[in-house]
């Protein structure tokens, strides 16, 4: 038995004596093996290098500068691949150059996608479509390696050094990742489809019809709404899934236009009419019909002016328009367009009417006949204006004719609300009298000759009111409107102050009218005109009634003291009787008178 335990013995040590050497073995290959700097990346954090000094020397944190100098590399770590390709101490830009083909876009792909819209089939150009690429993600996130760290210091350079170290241990692999790009595909579909989108068009007023009096409208159309938003949500799925081959429904809607040609057939109508008499003056009713024809079938749409001055034009022989009646200085004048007027007041009143916005309006100098006071409007080139805006939301158009003398302005339209009306009153609010009369001296006129160049006018005040009525006729509101003030106008009568003799001039008296003769002034004798032609024939001579005693002694003539029929007057002789008359201012003795025959006028 004591043999078996010494083998045993023996047995034990030399297995001990195996392992030691085993572990010897190890050492020295480890040794041999790491040596080389070359063989080993970990030579790059713990090569020392006797000739330099010693290099590993560490500082009072425990940061060697072979440590410091890892650190500060800007080149990739040791351990860090992109896609399986390692890129260790290679550059940011170094590393894009060896990825340049992955890059951009990948337009390889076999893309075969349609839509179906109703009852058309529409493909998508897979051209339109772009494929992108994380690479610059995935460079900077490989580039982070090692150089990140929440800590400050040298705590936060051991950390990083810590992660540099693990890298050798476990290297990391970056993966490039494909991904469409939906902005391209949302262009793509887009490209395909927006020709199918279509906006409804309202109809649309044109023109006015003066012979049928109907607006002229274009007819509407629907539109079409194609739900692009969600095409491209569900190509997008599609694509990240990689399925790019399929056929899409498309989503449709019609749009019904907001304004149809049967409604504004329907809807719009005659808003308003104003009718007025002119007078017989033939230039007058020329410049009237002249306007009418002008504005007739005017249309504005909402929100458009109009200005008569602008859209008349200035009154001209050349433009058709005739002298007629017109207020200047208070005093009618002939002038061309006179009585425009007129028809600018039938304009007023129907706009007014149809409810529309007036900008601008002006009365006259005195007031009209042909319109209540207060509501006239006047206008004159280069002086007053009239303007209106047709402040409704559709389209207005003007009718307006003369003929017989009457002048018609109609406005076609909207129509105000629930069968409304309205009218345009004017109210005097004041009415002062002129009793003053002005003189004026004309040395053109002769003495005693006058002339009334301008006719009184009173101070008059007025306002006026737009009074609205329902469908029934009863009132429901009024509106102060416009107000007018026509000036006191007096008389104005030039009196004549030219003398007989054709030079000298009476003074005037402008309080009275009076004239008088310069001092010294003496008034010329008339010549008689031997040419003047005898315009009266006398009667024949009458032999004269012998005159009564008693008669002649109350002093009675025998005719009541009127004149003689041959235009002389009686006397008598020293014996009282009648024996001479006096003809022509001569006493002709009656014995000696022949007798004249009587003188029949010819035809």
């Amino acid at each position: 038995m004591s043999d078996n335990r010494g083998n045993s013995k023996i047995l034990i040590i030399g297995i001990l004596s195996i392992v030691v050497g085993i572990i010897a073995l190890a050492f020295i290959l480890k040794n041999v093996i790491f040596a080389d700097d070359s063989k080993e990346p970990s030579s790059m954090l713990t090569e020392v290098q006797g000739s330099e000094g010693n290099k590993n020397d560490k500082n009072n944190n425990g940061i060697t500068d072979e440590m410091q100098k890892t650190l500060d590399s800007e080149a990739f770590y040791e351990g860090i691949t992109i896609d399986g390709v390692d890129i260790s101490g290679k550059s940011k830009d170094e590393v894009k150059e060896l990825f340049a083909d992955k890059s951009g876009t990948d337009d390889k792909k076999d893309i075969n996608i349609s839509f179906k819209i109703d009852d058309e089939t529409v493909a998508l150009n897979g051209n339109d479509v772009q494929f992108d690429n994380n690479l610059e993600e995935i460079i900077d996130e490989a580039y982070s390696v090692g150089r990140k760290t929440d800590k400050a210091g040298d705590d936060g350079l051991k950390e990083r050094y810590s992660e540099i170290e693990e890298l050798l241990k476990n290297p990391k692999d970056f993966k490039i990742d494909e991904k469409v790009s939906k902005e391209s595909i949302s262009k793509a579909v887009h490209n395909a489809l927006d020709k199918y989108v279509k906006e409804p068009v309202n109809a649309e007023v044109t023109g006015f019809d003066t012979e049928t009096l109907t607006f002229i409208v274009t007819e509407s159309e629907t539109g079409l709404k194609v739900n692009v938003d969600k095409v491209v949500d569900e190509l997008t799925k599609a694509f990240e899934t990689g399925d790019f081959s399929k056929e899409i429904t498309v989503e449709t809607e019609v749009i019904e236009p907001e304004v149809s040609k049967e409604f504004l057939d329907g809807y719009l109508c005659k808003v308003s009419s104003t009718t007025s008499t002119t007078t017989s003056s033939s230039n007058r009713n020329n410049n009237i019909d002249l306007v009418c024809k002008k504005i007739d079938g005017l249309v504005l749409m909402p929100g458009e002016s109009f200005d008569f001055n602008t859209f008349i034009g200035k009154r001209t022989a050349e433009a058709g328009f005739k002298e007629a009646g017109g207020i200047f200085d208070g005093k009618l004048i002939q002038e061309l367009g006179g009585g425009i007027c007129q028809a600018n007041a039938m304009i007023y009143h129907s706009v007014t009417k149809a409810d529309l916005k007036v900008d601008t309006r002006t009365c006259h100098t005195w007031p009209s006949d042909y319109v209540p006071t207060g509501t006239d409007a006047t206008v004159s080139w280069g002086g007053p204006e009239f303007k209106f805006t047709n402040s409704s939301d559709y389209p207005i158009a003007l009718h307006a004719y003369y003929g017989n003398q009457k002048v018609t302005v109609e406005v076609f339209g909207r129509p105000l609300p629930d069968g409304q009306t309205i009218k345009l009153i004017g109210e005097v609010t004041s009415n002062v009298s002129s009793d003053k009369v002005e003189y004026v001296a004309d040395n053109t006129l002769a003495v005693g000759k006058t002339v009334t160049e301008r006719s009184a006018h009173n101070a008059i005040k007025a306002v006026s009111y737009k009074v609205y009525y329902d469908a029934e006729g009863n009132e429901i509101k009024r509106e102060q409107y416009f107000s007018s003030s026509y000036p006191m106008i007096n008389k104005k009568v030039k009196v004549g102050t030219l003398a007989e003799d054709g030079v000298t001039v009476f003074k005037l008296d402008k309080t009275t009218g009076e004239v008088t003769a310069p001092e010294g002034y003496v008034a010329p004798t008339p010549t008689p005109d031997p040419d003047a032609e005898i315009t009266d024939t006398p009667e024949p001579t009458k032999k004269p009634k012998k005159p009564k005693k008693d008669k002649t002694e109350t002093g009675d003539t025998g005719n009541d003291g009127e004149s003689g029929s041959n235009g002389g007057s009686d006397s008598e002789n020293e014996e009282g009787h009648k024996n001479t008359i006096i003809i022509n201012g001569k006493e002709v003795d009656l014995t000696t008178l022949t007798p004249i025959p009587t003188i029949v006028p010819a035809g």
